[in-house]
């Protein structure tokens, strides 16, 4: 698998890391980091999870035709998909992105194109092996995600972290 290149957030890893506020330690981890531009157009977006993606994130486009003819081939392929999580595969595969999701659909087609991949319960111990954060910190931090934000993290991803 190709070295990355930075790292692309999807939205439900924006608005994840908007709850938890860790935006320098991520910047210091994995910079330059970036959002495909179809995330920060969806209506969807709180506003404060905008303003924190165009405070921390590069937006990226579309800009080449490998990556519109991946963005066409995803909707055929992924149709489940949306207009945003297709931008954010193209954009990783052919700019070697580290790609930011737990979505297990978003996880499917990475796993099928060989897109490097990370899950935010891995990105969490990263920051206790980084010395960032103690283990006791990290589960409050995971724990605030299910309860507060109501993130649902299958037992199997549980079980292999």
């Amino acid at each position: 698998m190709p070295s990355s290149e930075g790292l692309i957030l999807d939205a439900t890893a924006l608005i994840d890391f908007c709850w938890l506020g860790e935006w320098e330690w991520l910047q210091q981890q994995y910079s330059p980091l970036f959002i495909a531009q179809e995330v920060l157009d969806s209506d969807r977006l709180e506003l404060a999870t905008r303003q924190a993606a165009t405070q921390y994130l590069e937006p990226l486009v579309l800009d080449t035709e490998e990556m519109f003819l991946s963005f066409i081939e995803l909707r055929v392929s992924s149709p489940l998909l949306s207009e945003a999580d297709r931008s954010t595969l193209a954009l990783a595969r052919h700019r070697f992105l580290l790609c930011v999701s737990d979505d297990s659909r978003m996880i499917t087609v990475c796993e099928e194109y060989g897109i490097a991949y990370i899950r935010m319960l891995r990105l969490l111990s990263q920051m206790v092996q980084s010395g960032h954060r103690t283990v006791e910190e990290v589960i409050v931090m995971a724990d605030t995600l299910i309860t507060d934000r109501g993130k649902w993290i299958a037992a199997t991803i549980l079980k292999n972290c």
